[in-house]
């Protein structure tokens, strides 16, 4: 689309493994791509999407910013436990 942006129409864990996907309109906007890591990894955390502050941040920052969203807690090297934080749906 001429005048466009070359941004994502969404980044973030969205197949729930906690690593983030991003996707990406075709050129003629009639479909979505998903494009994901192809390596496994060995580690196993709850989804980033059940941390809220991360779901909140994926909902504001993709709709308004185009930034990723951060989880509430540190993700990377030398991290500790990731949090199990209690999720329930009425």
């Amino acid at each position: 689309m001429p005048g466009r942006r070359a941004t994502p129409a969404l980044s973030g864990d969205i197949l729930g493994d906690w690593r983030e996907e991003v996707v990406w309109r075709t050129t003629d906007n009639r479909a979505l791509r998903i494009h994901s890591t192809p390596y496994e990894t060995g580690t196993r955390i709850t989804t980033l999407l059940h941390d809220t502050m991360y779901r909140a941040g994926l909902a504001w920052q993709n709709t308004a910013y185009d930034q990723p969203p951060h989880p509430s807690f540190h993700l990377g090297a030398g991290m500790r436990p990731a949090p199990r934080p209690l999720v329930t749906t009425p």
